[in-house]
């Protein structure tokens, strides 16, 4: 989920741009600004990953503000009427440059350049935080055995310990690396490396048998390798 915000100080342009964020999945609005000095004062204090800003603005234009934010782990796009600014904005690494009036097909584009090009920190460290309650805990990923979806919650089981965490299956898919967990079951994930048997229905973990639901069993046995007949 990429949390961004929008800068721009056209009424008009906030407006499609906010319909665009919410049509958008894995996109989550968190404000939109038409003042860029407040956007500013905003991001001094709050962590985004993406920006979508108008350039020509009053006080502080977009290319200015994009180098005071320059520092921060976030992404920029552009989104302009003039485009002189082209060559100008990719100095300034922006991950992509669109000239209003924007089409929806157009933004998505520049949405998945943009998840692209996010860095996956849990994958990189192996550390995962995990918030149980009303504590984080940090989770090393290679001792993860299998996660079970309870109702709202999911809970990460390990070979020494279990943490519960509401979290649906699509963020939890989205944070464990693709080559080390395969989903099983609509409400199982488990990681290839810990399997000690597989059966047709089943596989087993540490002992604790595991469904395989039939609509995930094709591209199960197509994840894993095994020999002889």
């Amino acid at each position: 989920m990429l949390r961004c915000i929008i800068v721009d100080d056209e009424s008009g342009a906030v407006e499609i741009l906010t319909r665009y964020v919410k049509r958008t999945q894995d996109l989550e609005l968190v404000e939109s600004f038409r003042d860029s000095i407040e956007a500013l004062t905003f991001l001094a204090g709050h962590e985004v990953d993406l920006v979508f800003m108008d350039i020509d603005m009053p006080n502080l234009d977009g290319m200015h503000l994009s180098e005071l934010i320059r520092d921060k782990d976030l992404q920029v796009i552009f989104c302009t009427a003039y485009s002189e600014y082209a060559v100008e904005s990719y100095e300034k690494e922006a991950i992509d440059y669109l000239l209003k009036p924007i089409a929806y097909e157009r933004f998505s584009k520049a949405v998945n350049k943009a998840q692209k090009a996010r860095p996956n920190k849990n994958k990189i460290t192996g550390k995962l935080f995990i918030k149980s309650g009303p504590r984080i805990y940090q989770v090393d990923i290679e001792k993860i055995l299998y996660v079970e979806k309870k109702g709202h919650y999911v809970v990460f089981h390990t070979s020494g310990e279990q943490r519960l965490s509401r979290m649906n299956m699509r963020d939890l898919l989205s944070t464990l690396p693709s080559e080390n967990f395969v989903r099983v079951h609509r409400s199982f994930v488990v990681a290839v490396d810990k399997i000690d048997t597989i059966e047709k229905q089943m596989v087993m973990i540490h002992k604790r048998r595991i469904p395989i639901g039939e609509s995930y069993r094709d591209d199960f046995f197509k994840r894993i390798q095994y020999s002889g007949n």
